[in-house]
């Protein structure tokens, strides 16, 4: 009589190599720029402003720099030259940059960052940049590191069957944009001061904007940077498209860094007497 035995077998993925049995460190340091002098606070001192020296004095530049440490001396190096490139220019591990060369890159506010994820290799990080022109304005950026090698992670390194992603994105979009014009339809002033963003609210999102997201171990967010008109900002949508690394299965790259994200599959084994 022939009995059949089910069996799940659970693949084992090793998500942290050799490489990364040291601990990740990323440590604020803060510097103000102002028009006189330039002073660094190393460890931060609170003063209630929550960094931003900006908040009493517009004259003021206040950045937040990320420093890296815990790993080998070399990979920090290179991860902090990575972070570099996208943050502010010239100023990890180098010369502090110059009062107006910041105004000139940046402008006036606070400039700081916020980790998201910092595991199995990969530096999740969102630069933020709070900008004071003759109004507040912020601006946040997210980039997802490899560690190891020091270097921003793009979507052809990661992902498969793009069009079919995008589709299922731009599909999250319309949706998130429809809700943000039913709320927007709520509120009579608002509705009268921005109903023309409507078309804009809709967005594009193309296979370009894949290199924008955000990950954790449930899943990746995709994000959507609307050119946000600053007295309408709070109403627009949300721009970010939440899928379990289950509903993204299909366009993950087994072989490619977040392959180990993606669950392993059931091997059923049958055995007969």
């Amino acid at each position: 009589m022939a009995k059949k035995l089910i069996l799940t077998i659970a693949l084992i993925f090793i998500l942290a190599s050799i490489s990364f049995a040291q601990s990740l460190a990323v440590k604020p340091k803060k510097v103000i720029y102002t028009k006189d002098e330039i002073i660094n606070e190393d460890p931060i001192i609170d003063k209630g402003d929550h960094g931003d020296a900006a908040a009493h004095n517009w004259d003021a530049v206040t950045v937040i720099y990320p420093q890296i440490s815990g790993i080998d001396s070399l990979v920090a190096q290179n991860l902090e030259a990575a972070l570099d490139s996208y943050y502010l220019q010239d100023s990890l591990g180098g010369k502090p940059l110059s009062y107006a060369d910041l105004l000139w890159k940046k402008g006036q506010g606070l400039h700081d960052y916020k980790i998201n994820y910092n595991d199995n290799g990969f530096l999740d990080i969102t630069f933020r940049w709070r900008l004071i022109l003759g109004h507040l304005f912020e601006e946040f950026y997210t980039i997802v590191f490899d560690v190891n090698a020091g270097t921003r992670i793009m979507p052809q390194s990661v992902f498969i069957k793009t069009p079919g992603l995008v589709a299922m994105i731009k599909k999250a979009q319309q949706l998130d944009a429809k809700q943000a014009i039913a709320e927007m339809k709520k509120n009579n002033r608002a509705y009268s001061m921005c109903s023309f963003l409507k078309r804009e609210f809709r967005g594009k999102f193309s296979a370009r904007n894949l290199a924008n997201f955000s990950i954790s171990d449930k899943g990746i967010t995709f994000i959507y940077n609307y050119n946000r008109e600053h007295l309408c900002a709070e109403i627009y949508p949300k721009g970010r498209y939440f899928f379990t690394w289950k509903e993204v299965k299909p366009f993950i790259k087994p072989s490619g860094l977040f392959g180990n994200f993606i669950p392993p599959p059931i091997i059923i084994v049958q055995q007969n007497d």
